[in-house]
């Protein structure tokens, strides 16, 4: 299956199912209107800046930090990642052994 989509700046485009991801945000619109309408209503709901409060914003932007990190801030944050799971393994191990 596939569905139609208004791109934010762009055409109306055709996209498969499998491809896009759902939220709670909805616009009350009419079935098959034009780009217009559906830009219009879009901005009166505030749609953009509702979407940037989900979790799947959050969770892109979180990746797009990430995949700009260098060389550098990579390194750093396996140190610190393995530095915080060697205090959480030794943590289980005591609770292991008082047990």
């Amino acid at each position: 299956g596939s569905s139609g989509i208004n791109a934010e700046y762009g055409a109306r485009q055709v996209i498969r199912l499998k491809n896009l991801a759902i939220t709670d945000l909805k616009v009350k619109i009419a079935r098959g209107c034009k780009t217009n309408v559906v830009r219009a209503a879009v901005t009166k709901e505030d749609i953009a800046n509702k979407f940037l409060q989900t979790s799947l914003s959050k969770k892109a932007e979180s990746k797009k930090a990430k995949a700009a990190l260098g060389d550098f801030d990579r390194f750093k944050l396996r140190v610190a990642k393995t530095a915080h799971n060697r205090k959480i393994r030794s943590a289980v191990r005591k609770l292991k052994k008082s047990s």
